[in-house]
């Protein structure tokens, strides 16, 4: 019994050691096995190249293929995904995607085009090509390739790669409207159509006429161009439905000006609506003077000061806009040296002129103009608008050019040209139209104009929150969102309104909204942090669609579906594109830098402080391995606002054009500070002084940040107000300055050779906010400009420049650094060779980035 007894004894401890040990080494083995899962490190330099950027490019007419592109620091590629089952293909260094239909999609990659079959997955490649294009119906492609000698060989192939048509020797092409026809001129002289469909017949133009024809034009049944023959040249229109062609010579033209001829630029041609008139550009005459320079004249009185003249020449000497009435062969000169600009309706039935130096010399940007309105068909001309301000918004016409929208005072006007009417269509609207956080000198600028109604009919703007569609008689305004309740801002998501370029002078850009389908509205609330994309119809208003604590942006529809692409990003959440279906329902399409799960990273938190009773926000990023029993160091990082960089994802990188990277300095063991900045005017450094300590006392009363291990850095504007900072206070043991104004006097009498213009507009009304000229308020120059400040500096700093800085002259730097110099304070400037505002050669940039990390490594991580 004893035995047995000893026995089972043995064997239950045999067991509970066995069990003790197992249980051990299962431990051990586990523990390891946790820590090989949940283990992560901050990401070292030598990881940076694994992350890429991730840009929305887009999307087929139906939806269901889009395109994007990963961009590597050393390499970009392009994919096409299919939105049902997110196949994918790739395109190393592939550019200028485009969807053919929902079954093709072509790129560039280097000079060769690739024509993918999004069906069947075969892929065709055609080398050497300079340019391509689709035909409307999506059937055929059109190829344009150099020959041997240099010539344009223009080919159409179908979509299974055959070549269905070819021409050679061709020096210019274009659609028509619906591109299913195509006009070239061969070799020089000769023009001929070719149709794409059934027998692909091609027809010649019959110029009678030698001399080489340019700058073709087509616009539905009317084909214009221009011949350089004789002096003068010569302007064609064929009507393509009659077989008439018919011509414009100024010798036959008893008004046409003696000393100009018919330019022969670029785009110059354009065809109204009706098709019933052409208008063309009149070159001035060359002048045969003799330019070599004896002395540079510099005239204080002069309309143009010497270095815009040199640069851009006389601008009363531009292209001047005139117009041919084909029909009837009578002729019009619209602009004139008097008024040399123009902007046109695409109608084609008025003109605006005026004379952008008509109030020179001025000094606020864009002077005050005198606008002239003519009424094509009768030729009459008659003052307009009277002293209209170049800094506000620029005047736009309506798509059918029945009505001029333009701001006054922080109003919306239109002018109705059939009834000779000014309306100010928000005077009434209970909500001011002008952006009020505006703190800038001069004119305040307007939130904007969505666009308008297909039918001329209505006009969309926004105020601070919502968008408005106001009726173009002014009598019916409607608030379509409601924002302001939450304070949301609704935008619309696709909806850009550009102004027009000066060498495009008919006005197509505004965006036409077509109020009868479904539109897609951006949103954002700065007070939550929530954003996303709501759609809106007539009847039920708007509604959400995707609202999240994220950035949402980069939003590209489809043409033919309510399907939208967009990016969705966090700080601590790589970018993903996401797809929302005709249907509203959300998918994730692809998720960048997977790598991204492996590393520590850093959160960005919002951070609260008032200064002079207004509330204000900063964005606080953590160090990416914060403990909270541990104190760190911290970078400020100074601008104006910067609350769009809540959700902004950061990618870890070397390559940054001012030396910044918040990861990196996350990454690193710091605390990053973005303050919201506001200003008084005349007191900029010392308003941007105020806000930034106003800042940092709040976040040390809160958070795990060492007082005396403080940084702060800027550039550019920045840059400025980080010198001033460091010559008014202590309280920052290290600071980087970049491409700073450091004395307000000499800048403010430079020439900044960006634009050939004095610098005076910059401080009166524009960022320095100082609100007043040099002579009526010194006080203000001097006591703002940090070299007269630099006696006071005690925080050791590290500035940069580039040597060729058009923006701010990089002299700015070196007055600092001799002042620093003279006073024995601790400073380092570096001068970029041949690097401007910011720095783009690759090297230089990883040159700037590792010394300003050694700059603050120095001083805030002994």
């Amino acid at each position: 019994m004893m035995v047995t007894r000893i026995a089972q004894t043995k064997k239950k401890l045999r067991y509970f050691f066995f069990y003790r040990l197992t249980t051990y080494c299962f431990l051990l083995v586990g523990c390891s096995v946790i820590g090989q899962v949940l283990q992560k490190k901050t990401v070292p330099e030598e990881d940076y190249h694994l992350w890429s950027d991730m840009l929305s490019h887009s999307i087929s007419d139906r939806g269901g293929w889009a395109s994007y592109s990963l961009q590597y620091d050393t390499a970009d590629t392009l994919f096409a995904i299919s939105m049902k089952n997110r196949k994918k293909y790739l395109f190393p260094r592939g550019t200028n995607g485009v969807f053919n239909g929902e079954n093709w999609f072509a790129c560039k990659q280097n000079d060769t085009l690739v024509l993918q079959d999004l069906t069947s997955g075969k892929v065709n490649y055609f080398p050497k090509i300079n340019s391509y294009s689709f035909s409307g119906n999506g059937k055929h492609l059109l190829l344009i390739t150099d020959d041997q000698n240099g010539n344009q060989r223009l080919t159409v192939k179908n979509m299974r790669g055959q070549t269905v048509a070819n021409v050679e020797n061709i020096s210019e092409w274009i659609w028509n409207t619906s591109k299913d026809a195509i006009a070239y001129v061969i070799g020089k002289e000769k023009i001929e159509v070719l149709e794409i469909f059934d027998n692909f017949t091609k027809k010649e133009i019959p110029v009678l006429t030698y001399g080489a024809i340019k700058n073709l034009s087509w616009l539905n049944q009317t084909i214009a161009f221009i011949q350089n023959t004789g002096l003068r040249g010569k302007l064609y229109a064929y009507r393509l439905d009659t077989g008439n062609l018919l011509s414009f010579e100024p010798e036959t033209c008893s008004n046409f000006p003696n000393d100009m001829s018919i330019g022969a630029s670029f785009g110059s041609i354009k065809i109204s609506n009706d098709e019933r008139r052409i208008f063309f550009m009149l070159k001035e005459p060359i002048s045969n003077k003799d330019t070599t320079e004896v002395v540079q004249v510099w005239n204080a009185n002069d309309k143009q000061i010497y270095p815009h003249l040199k640069m851009y020449g006389d601008l009363s000497l531009q292209d001047k806009i005139a117009v041919w009435f084909v029909d009837t062969g009578r002729f019009l000169q619209i602009s004139n040296r008097e008024e040399p600009s123009i902007l046109m309706g695409s109608g084609g039935d008025y003109a605006l002129t005026w004379n952008e130096f008509e109030s020179e010399p001025h000094f606020d940007g864009i002077g005050l103009r005198d606008i002239y309105v003519t009424a094509i068909e009768t030729g009459t001309k008659r003052l307009l608008l009277k002293g209209y301000p170049g800094t506000g918004m620029e005047p736009a016409f309506s798509p059918k050019g029945n009505y001029l929208s333009y701001s006054v005072n922080g109003d919306w006007w239109l002018y109705d040209f059939k009834k000779d009417e000014h309306r100010n269509i928000t005077r009434d609207l209970g909500v001011p139209v002008r952006d009020i956080d505006y703190d800038r000198a001069g004119q305040v600028p307007l939130y904007g104009i969505a666009g308008w109604s297909i039918d001329d009919n209505s006009l969309f703007i926004y105020d601070q929150f919502d968008i408005w569609m106001i009726s173009a008689d002014g009598k019916t305004k409607k608030r379509l969102t409601k924002g302001r309740e939450n304070k949301t801002t609704f935008r619309f998501a696709t909806a850009q309104r550009r102004l027009p370029s000066k060498s495009d002078y008919m006005d197509r850009t505004n965006a036409i909204i077509n109020y009868s389908t479904q539109w897609i509205l951006s949103a954002h609330n700065t007070v939550t942090g929530f954003s996303g994309f709501y759609s809106y119809d007539s009847k039920t208003g708007a509604s959400p669609i995707v609202w999240e604590y994220k950035r949402t942006d980069r939003v590209v529809k489809a043409k033919n579906s309510n399907a939208f692409i967009y990016i969705s990003q966090h700080f601590d959440a790589p970018p993903e594109l996401l797809l929302v279906d005709a249907l509203g329902k959300q998918k994730e399409l692809y998720r960048s830098n997977p790598q991204h799960k492996n590393y520590l990273w850093a959160k960005a938190e919002k951070v609260s402080y008032v200064v002079d009773g207004k509330p204000l926000t900063g964005v606080l990023i953590y160090p990416a391995d914060f403990d909270p029993a541990i104190k760190y160091p911290m970078i400020v990082n100074i601008y104006e606002r910067q609350g769009g960089s809540l959700h902004r994802y950061v990618n870890p990188t070397l390559l940054n054009e001012n030396g910044i990277n918040f990861s990196v300095f996350s990454s690193k063991g710091y605390f990053v500070l973005l303050p919201d900045l506001v200003y008084q005017l005349g007191q900029p450094g010392e308003s941007a002084k105020k806000c930034v300590l106003a800042a940092v006392d709040a976040v040390l009363l809160k958070y795990n940040v060492d007082p005396n291990r403080i940084g702060l850095t800027g550039h550019s504007f920045g840059g400025f107000e980080t010198d001033y900072i460091i010559a008014k206070t202590d309280r920052f043991a290290a600071a980087v300055s970049g491409a700073a104004i450091t004395d307000l006097v000499s800048s403010y009498l430079y020439c900044n050779s960006n634009y050939a213009t004095s610098e005076f507009f910059r401080y009166e009304i524009d960022q320095e906010r100082i609100g007043l000229s040099l002579f009526e308020g010194m006080s203000s120059y001097l006591n703002n400009s940090p070299v007269l400040l630099a006696q006071n500096v005690t925080t050791p700093l590290l500035a940069w420049t580039g040597d060729e800085d058009k923006q701010v002259h990089y002299f700015q730097s070196i007055e600092f650094y001799f002042a620093l110099r003279r006073l024995k304070k601790e400073h380092i400037l570096l001068i970029y060779p041949k690097e401007s505002h910011t720095i783009s050669e690759r090297e230089k940039q990883a040159d700037l980035t590792k010394r300003i990390e050694a700059w603050f490594a120095k001083y805030l991580k002994p």
